[in-house]
């Protein structure tokens, strides 16, 4: 009883985030030495009363209808566990929308770390005259003039999160030590910058039970922020990041979780994130996820053993030095082309990245047989996959079985959406934009591939007439002369 007395005497501020603005997430950490109650005192928002009413079956997801545009909560620093939310406990409701707490909670002792996400603006205008909603931007200037509910009323300058107890402030180097603890145990961690990908090779011995973790950006209508694994060997995902397989992430409904294991069997393994140009750690458009720290994919194995064998391996997709033809870094409006010639038949692997949408590609790679004047292989949409960032950009990963001969490979761009000049976000491997021609056993013997050696042409017996390589508003002629009554083919 007088323990209990003396530390309730000798509780001091841990935690005080106040003078919010109506854009703003900040985050406190604070070290506990002794399991004890801790005095909270939080004023939050729920979803503008009036927006309630709107909702429907197609826009039920609508953040202004469904999040909290002012929320506090505390992680647990070392396990990353939400042990305190303000949107899940009973707070008092009052008819302006604001919600308050004022209560205690009982933490063992440890590091934490107290958030707090002030995102009251729905609107933003510039010089009064232009007033657009949040979701029909990316990114606001600093200069902007923030509207909305909350913010009209200026009800968000009630904002705040305050905590007493025995304890003290953490320093950066307790909230890194506390973060160290629970990244301890992982064989990787990717967190990708604004509207960039990022991949790491890593490889299995044995069989291994990993744990992932991964915070991302997804809606039902698409993925923005998310990430996947595939077997290097068979070029085969074995988890990818959907909504469908993720969990409410905390904050706008937009922030989706994966927390689950994987059992992988020896082999090479490539983890990929890649991310838009919007709502990122860098500039949060929307309330955060609970843990935004970890807006990623963090991958984790807690058998000592079974980490200490996984090793990392530098990944490429296409092996360096070992292509027969590589065309990438295509841009806006280009043909290109390329020849050559297999001595023996041959298994390739063809890896092409273009752009495709309504089950039709836009940009896009085919092989012709030089002596047939068959096309041989095509970049079909169906045949491929989504090469991560915008849903447009798709992949063709495959292998294809060519005879002995003479082929020319091609690839055509429409004028937008191309290598350096995307209109949406990058595929995952963007420097491969193109296509790129190898050997199935990934080693190119050199006496196996010759030059290109075209079998028809002008001055041949075989061909009558070559119109070839026309440009926009080009007109072309060539004599045509038969002696007799001939079957063409043209």
């Amino acid at each position: 009883m007088q323990l209990a007395l003396l530390l309730v005497l000798a509780q001091t501020q841990l935690v005080d985030i106040q003078n919010l603005s109506p854009r703003e997430y900040r985050v406190s950490g604070f070290v506990l030495t002794a399991p004890q109650d801790l005095k909270l005192s939080a004023i939050g928002a729920e979803p503008w009363p009036d927006r309630l009413r709107s909702r429907d079956d197609e826009h039920w997801q609508d953040d202004e209808q469904t999040t909290w545009p002012a929320a506090a909560w505390i992680l647990d620093a070392r396990t990353r566990a939400v042990v305190w939310d303000l949107r899940s406990v009973d707070t008092r409701r009052e008819s302006n929308g604001l919600r308050r707490f004022s209560g205690t909670v009982h933490l063992p002792a440890g590091t934490y770390e107290a958030h707090y996400a002030s995102y009251p603006a729905s609107s933003v205008s510039w010089n009064g005259d232009i007033n657009i909603s949040l979701k029909e931007i990316i990114r606001l200037g600093r200069r902007a003039k923030y509207g909305g509910p909350y913010v009209e009323t200026e009800l968000y300058k009630q904002f705040g999160l305050h905590i007493e107890g025995v304890g003290r402030t953490a320093s950066e180097a307790d909230i890194r030590a506390a973060r160290d603890a629970f990244t301890a145990s992982a064989i990787l961690t990717i967190a990708p910058d604004r509207n960039s990908s990022t991949r790491k090779g890593f490889e299995i011995t044995r069989p291994t039970t990993v744990e992932v973790y991964a915070i991302g950006e997804l809606r039902r209508d698409g993925e923005f922020d998310y990430g996947w694994i595939m077997n290097a060997d068979t070029r085969k995902r074995v988890w990818s990041m959907t909504y469908d397989g993720t969990d409410p992430a905390g904050g706008a409904a937009k922030n989706r979780m994966a927390h689950e294991t994987l059992q992988l069997k020896p082999g090479h393994y490539v983890a990929y994130f890649v991310c838009d140009d919007s709502h990122s750690p860098d500039d949060w458009n929307n309330v955060p996820a609970t843990d935004p720290e970890f807006w990623g994919m963090t991958l984790r194995v807690s058998d000592r053993t079974a980490r200490a064998a996984v090793k990392p391996f530098e990944y490429e997709p296409v092996p360096q030095g070992q292509t027969i033809v590589s065309m990438i870094g295509v841009r806006d409006d280009e043909l290109r082309s390329a020849g050559f010639a297999l001595r023996r038949p041959m298994d390739v692997h063809i890896y092409a990245l273009g752009e495709g949408t309504n089950d039709k590609m836009n940009d896009y790679a085919w092989i012709v047989d030089d002596e047939q004047h068959k096309r041989v292989w095509v970049m079909r949409y169906e045949e491929t996959e989504h090469a991560g960032g915008a849903e447009k950009n798709r992949l063709f990963d495959g292998t294809v079985h060519l005879d002995a001969g003479n082929y020319l490979v091609y690839y055509h761009s429409d004028d937008s959406h191309a290598y350096n000049d995307w209109n949406g976000a990058p595929p995952a491997e963007e420097r491969y934009w193109g296509v790129s021609i190898f050997p199935a056993s990934g080693r190119l013997n050199p006496a196996d591939i010759g030059p290109f050696m075209r079998t028809r042409g002008p001055g041949t017996n075989s061909t009558l007439a070559q119109l070839e390589h026309m440009g926009d508003d080009e007109d072309a002629r060539t004599p045509l002369r038969l002696t007799e009554e001939t079957r063409v083919r043209v």
